[in-house]
């Protein structure tokens, strides 16, 4: 277990005046499962009011608009919080994280590599077959990781947000986005819920996006159309290892367009530049809990009990 402060910034710049703003932020971390939120904040630049709640896969989404003219917009994040990552998130599944989106999509030459990672082991057959027994799932995530991270060579610049993992894997290069969607598909593929992870570990730089897998409690993974009792386990194919303490999550969906950090229109002809720095360390727990501040908006409210 760790406690670790995150800090992060994002400003954007625009070449000339901009206004009728709208925007949504999922920028803040939730307490769920392997993480307790023990303090948050939010600044904005302008200070607009903000309204806040949550999405359908739990993620805090704040919302607002900046009516009158203004050449720059940030905000400015922290929180403090409690990580044990080792354990999982104790989270219901539900149906949607068992099928590919149009950026998951699995084609025929990823269904024969993942055919071809399993092709001679003990799981070959119900990879097939996608049925794959709850007992069995962290060998198959285990199998699966290290192929994963051997099939893209790391290129900034090589893909954007709007790449496929079909496309990432047949170029065979791309980022952090590109391996998590190709974990992503392929777990699904072979009939296991996964979900697409956008968050920071410990460092300086820029958010960073992983997997998760889900074990259902049961033996199998229902296919009733309901929610599923179980544990989303972390990976991280981009650096081949599983999640621990070191990470903490911002938002899960079902591919990078449903955990979105940042997102919004705006009326005016002109250019943008983004500059983005995050920064999470490790910090010794206090004695005194009051050295806390809670959750807290600048120019707007947020969620009353919200965690």
């Amino acid at each position: 277990m760790k406690f670790l402060f995150v800090d992060y910034k994002m400003t954007l710049v625009f070449s000339g005046d901009v206004f009728d703003h709208y925007f949504t932020l999922r920028c803040v971390p939730i307490s769920r499962g392997c993480q307790t939120v023990l303090s948050r904040s939010l600044d904005l630049e302008p200070a607009v009011p903000v309204g806040a709640g949550r999405d359908v896969f739990g993620n805090i989404v704040y919302h607002g608009q900046c009516y009158g003219a203004h050449s720059t917009f940030s905000f400015h994040a922290n929180a403090h919080v409690q990580v044990n990552g080792t354990e999982g998130t104790r989270e219901p599944c539900h149906p949607f994280y068992k099928y590919n989106t149009p950026l998951t999509a699995c084609d025929d030459d990823m269904t024969e590599f993942l055919f071809t990672v399993f092709s001679g082991s003990e799981l070959e057959d119900v990879v097939r077959t996608r049925r794959i027994p709850s007992k069995c799932i962290r060998d198959f995530a285990d199998r699966l990781l290290p192929a994963v991270h051997a099939r893209i060579a790391y290129t900034s610049g090589a893909t954007s947000v709007t790449t496929t993992a079909a496309e990432a894997f047949a170029l065979q290069k791309g980022v952090c986005q590109d391996y998590a969607h190709l974990f992503v598909s392929l777990c699904r593929r072979a009939g296991i819920a996964a979900r697409y992870v956008c968050g920071m570990s410990v460092g300086e730089g820029a958010t960073h996006a992983w997997a998760e897998f889900f074990i259902p409690d049961d033996e199998f993974l229902r296919n009733d159309g309901k929610a599923a009792n179980g544990t989303w386990f972390g990976i991280d194919p981009t650096r081949n290892k599983f999640t621990g303490d070191d990470y903490v999550i911002l938002a899960v969906g079902r591919d990078f367009s449903d955990s979105q950090v940042d997102r919004g229109v705006f009326c005016g002809s002109v250019s943008q530049e983004q500059s983005v720095f995050v920064k999470t360390t490790e910090f010794p727990l206090p004695t005194d809990k009051g050295t806390f501040t809670g959750h807290s908006v600048s120019g707007g409210t947020d969620i009353a009990g919200q965690q």
